[in-house]
């Protein structure tokens, strides 16, 4: 396994854009006790885990009832504080819940299973990339999704023909050719 980060029970987490539409780079951060830990990103993973993110926490809320967390207060931290300089692009996304403690795991995984099968004739001894995992309230996720989802709608208009992003410029959509 590679390099292992394990941020447990983080002060701030958010995801989110830094840059002009159409130029943006999306990340995930995570802070504990002054350390800061920023994860490059695709605006469809950000915009998958937004979506997928809410509605485990309604699917474990059945189960593990919330505790009413300030969502709003929180949602003022989840914001990507810059410089944002990302340790490592995340390939693969996933969620957990760890009912002892109440807290979801946020695991963000530099290599994907794909990867490792592509390398499976290599003698070599690869590194196999870094995996954060992110032990966070529930709270910290909504806000997180929230944030995320917000900076994935501030993005480039889409065209209602072909559904691409619009640019400044201008847009030449391909269906009215």
């Amino acid at each position: 396994m590679g390099d292992v980060i394990e941020l447990d029970g983080v002060d701030a987490l958010s995801a989110g854009a830094v840059g002009a539409p159409g130029a943006r780079a999306f990340y995930i951060q995570a802070g504990k006790d002054g350390a800061r830990l920023t994860v490059l990103v695709e605006k469809e993973q950000i915009a998958l885990l937004a979506a997928e993110a809410v509605a485990f926490l309604d699917r474990l809320a059945e189960d593990f009832p919330e505790d009413g967390g300030d969502v709003s207060a929180v949602r003022e931290e989840a914001t990507i504080a810059e410089p944002a300089v990302p340790l490592f692009r995340a390939r693969m996304i996933g969620l957990g819940f760890e009912p002892d403690r109440r807290l979801v795991l946020l695991e963000l995984r530099e290599s994907s299973d794909d990867d490792d099968d592509e390398s499976a004739g290599d003698d070599d001894d690869d590194e196999e990339g870094f995996v954060a995992r992110i032990y966070a309230t529930r709270s910290q996720i909504r806000a997180m999704a929230a944030s995320g989802a917000a900076a994935v709608a501030a993005g480039r208009p889409t065209c209602p023909l072909c559904e691409q992003p619009i640019d400044p410029a201008g847009h030449q959509c391909p269906r009215w050719n």
